[in-house]
Order: C-alpha cells, then structure tokens, then sequence
C-alpha cells in the first residue's frame, strides 16, 4: 500500500514536490559545493583529534587554566630573574669609586667599562631572541641567566683591566638575552584581561633590583675588614661585592632549569600538543586548588608561525646565507607596511628612555 501511495506520488509530474522548487537531482555546481563543505568539515574533525573533541586556541586555553596561585609563583620567580638583570648593570656603578684605584682607570676606561655591558646588551638581545623563537624560552632563559652570573663572577677575580672589562662585555651579552625573554616568557602564561597589569607588577622587580644593589654595595664596599689575601691577588671589598651580584643571576638560572615549565605558546607553536596540554594542567592544578572542577582542556589548535620550505643548499656560503637572512627576517617584519611608523616611533620613545635612565649613573 505505502509503494503504490509513493509510486503514484512521484509519478506525477505536476505534483510540486514537499520541499518547494527543490531538484530532486542537484546540479554538478551544488555537488562539488557539498563535496567541499564535507572536505572542511572532515579536516576540522582531523584538527580537532578525530574523535570529536574541542580543540581551543591558545588564548581560550590560557582562559580556561585560571587565574591565581600559579601566576602568583611565576610573578615572584621571573621577578627575580629581573631583579637580577638589574643589579649586574647596576653592579659597576657602585664599584667604580673603589675600583678605580685599585685597577689604575683613567677617565676613558671608566667610559668603556660602563659602556661594555651595554654593548653586550646590543648583540645578546638580538641574538637570544631569534633563538628563544628557535630553541624555547626556558632554554634561553636557563643560558643567558647562567652566562650572565658565571662570567659576572670571574669578573671579580681579573688582576687587570682588560680582562675586566672583557668579563663584564660578556656578562652584558647574558642580560641582553635575559631582559627581554624574561618579559615574553611571563606574558605567555597571562590571561589577556590581566596580561597588562601582570607586566607591570613584573617591571616593578627591576627597582627592587636597584634598591638590592645599592644595599649590597652600602654594606659590603665601605667594609675594610672583608679585605684578603687570594694568591697574587688582593681580593677587596669590591670584588667580594661583584660576586654576591652575581648571587640572583646564577640562582635564577637553576630555578628555571629545575621548577619551571616551557612556555606554553613555544610549545604549541613547535607542534608539541601533549606537552602544553601538561603545562596547562599545571596551571589549572594550582590555580584551583580544593576545587572539584574537572580541568577543560582536552585538545589545541596548532599554530602555524613560518612555512616550513625545503631549501637546497649545496654550499657553506649558501647555508650561511640562509641562516643570516632567517636571524634579519624578524627586523625586517617590523617595517611592514602598516607597522613602519609605528615601530619608529617606538624605537625613537624607547631610546629617549633608555637615554634618560642610564645618564642617572
């Protein structure tokens, strides 16, 4: 009964179908349209696990891993690692006076003493920068702090004043490399509703560096019993001051080397899912701590930074160049077109800052 009731139905031609003007057969247009549409669809399937989990971005994750105690422990800790990058610059400053005596300065070599950590400063920035992008912020973290503590420290122990100043130009290069990582390592671990107030909690650190070094310095430097005899060398209170400036650098490095996580946007963007998912739950896991909230996360989008492009290079002059012109690429982003005035006008306001501030010493 129920055939005969279809056949008849469909067998009139003038009978307008149920669904308005539709075709029962679609044209070839709407079918390659719908073979698409399916072809998204099993790719947003794919991106999201295949087994239909929500893949969230990168800020929605941050989101959902809270805001609180685990924020509160990684503002202390990278706020000592800028203390730290404050009181090594800090550092020559309160020994100048002392150390002038005792390493025979002339005027132009106080000149180049204060300038060489600056100078180390210029390359190291650049260089840990590309490869914190390359390698990992905490890598670079844990290398820099390190190389800015070690060789602040042998500093102390130089009879001359080449050598001192050679040290110090290389402690410099470790703070150029510390500064500005320091900064993007904390900021990737922020909720975007927070992110601005977090970092300037963080910058108040560097005068709590300023306030370290000159406490150090008024202690330690006046005092003429911590003088002795180290070989051929007369360890002064100065030098004694230069190592214990090198005290937050080098503890720094070993608290990131043994505490802390990578961050979790390097990760995703290195296409390590797993290993940002476990450092959002880290943070999720501090930040609700008592609380039976189940954690929320359970896939990421993947980030896509560069094209990876298969490049032959038969020669060593060919793979260098290839290698510079990867160091320059992040410069040369910077005066694309809607952005070249406004990255001018920030390195003009930035030097004008970083002017003012250093002529106070």
């Amino acid at each position: 009964m129920t055939s005969r009731v279809l056949e008849g139905r469909f067998a009139d031609p003038d009978r307008e179908p149920l669904l308005g003007n539709a075709d029962v057969t679609p044209p070839e247009s709407d079918t390659d349209a719908g073979e698409v549409a399916y072809e998204r669809m099993k790719n947003k399937r794919n991106s999201d696990g295949g087994d239909g989990r929500n893949a969230l971005s990168f800020e929605e994750a941050v989101e959902q891993a809270g805001f609180g105690l685990f924020h509160g422990i990684l503002l202390v800790v990278c706020g000592w690692a800028n203390a730290s990058d404050a009181v090594e610059i800090l550092c020559v400053s309160f020994l100048l006076p002392t150390a002038r005596c005792d390493l025979q300065l002339s005027s132009s070599d106080i000149g180049l003493l204060t300038a060489s950590i600056f100078l180390g400063m210029m390359i190291g920035g650049y260089v840990w920068g590309y490869l914190a992008d390359q390698q990992g912020r905490k890598r670079v973290l844990v290398i820099s702090l390190s190389v800015n503590g070690v060789f602040g420290a042998l500093a102390s122990l130089a009879p001359s004043f080449w050598l001192f100043l050679l040290l110090r130009f290389v402690s410099g290069i470790g703070v150029g490399g510390s500064i500005p990582v320091i900064f993007s390592y904390f900021s990737e671990f922020q909720p975007r509703c927070r992110r601005g107030a977090m970092i300037s909690g963080l910058a108040t650190f560097w005068m709590a560096g300023n306030i370290l070094a000159a406490g150090l310095a008024w202690l330690v430097i006046p005092s003429t019993g911590l003088r002795f005899q180290l070989g051929s060398l007369d360890f002064q209170s100065w030098r004694l001051f230069v190592v214990l400036c090198s005290v937050p650098s080098i503890s720094s490095a070993f608290i990131f080397g043994l505490f802390m996580t990578e961050s979790p946007k390097f990760l995703m963007e290195a296409g390590q899912e797993a290993e940002a998912i476990e450092v959002f739950l880290k943070m999720f896991t501090f930040n609700n701590r008592g609380s039976a909230k189940a954690f929320p996360i359970s896939g990421l989008q993947s980030i896509t930074m560069c094209d990876n492009e298969e490049i032959v290079m038969d020669t060593k002059l060919h793979r260098l160049t290839h290698k510079l012109k990867q160091v320059l690429s992040p410069i040369s982003k910077m005066f694309i077109t809607p952005l070249t005035s406004r990255s001018i006008i920030l390195f003009i306001l930035f030097f004008c800052i970083s002017f003012g501030y250093v002529c106070n010493y």
